[in-house]
């Protein structure tokens, strides 16, 4: 386990090995994760660098970021989820941290743009003087999750539970209620489906 000094406060990076059976040999390999301080620093730092270079910058943060943030019902993610603007500045300002602090290059990304919606819906979750941080609103952070997630994906499974209890949705219909808000019913699949009646026959 590393420490690194941000802002003043020690910061513990976790990486954790990890055993992969491939082919008859065992493979390791390093994960990375950030819990809920972590990722407050980070985008303090990010602010910072903004600020160094007086722009100014906007976030919207989606998926287990916005979990272990507002719910706390996660103690850690991989990496911050997220779209932002200007994105070729912040781009620049996440590989700049990245190489600063020894962390993963994507600790911060925008790979869940293929999911967004054009009727997506965020709330301000945070104001630094360079950035403002907005989150998902927790009826679009359920649609997202819903079609983008994986039943062997354990982290995803308890996010799309604790959402659908935290908005008090009792059935099937209620869910894709929910869903059908944001995205049309065509990318709504049948793998999709048996996902959310899995989760509410399990509650």
């Amino acid at each position: 386990m590393k420490k690194d000094n941000i802002i003043g406060k020690v910061v513990l990076k976790r990486y954790f090995i990890i055993l992969i059976q491939l082919g008859g040999m065992r493979i390791m390999e390093e994960k990375y994760f950030m819990n809920r301080e972590e990722i407050l620093e980070y985008l303090k730092i990010l602010n910072e660098k903004l600020k160094e270079k007086n722009k100014y910058g906007e976030i919207g943060l989606v998926g287990g970021a916005v979990m272990c943030l507002c719910y706390r019902s996660r103690e850690v993610t991989r990496d911050i989820d997220a779209i932002y603007e200007p994105k070729e500045l912040i781009n620049k300002c996440i590989k700049e941290t990245s190489e600063e602090f020894n962390i993963p290059t994507d600790w911060l990304n925008d790979g869940v743009k293929g999911f967004l919606s054009e009727k997506a819906e965020f709330k301000q979750y945070l104001r630094f003087s360079n950035l403002v941080v907005n989150v998902a609103k927790p009826e679009y952070m359920l649609a997202m999750k819903c079609l983008s997630s994986r039943a062997e994906n354990a982290n995803e499974v308890e996010d799309i539970k604790y959402l659908i209890k935290f908005l008090n949705l009792k059935s099937y219909e209620e869910v894709e209620k929910v869903i059908v808000k944001y995205y049309p019913t065509e990318r709504f699949l049948i793998k999709t489906r048996y996902l959310i009646m899995e989760v509410l026959d399990s509650e």
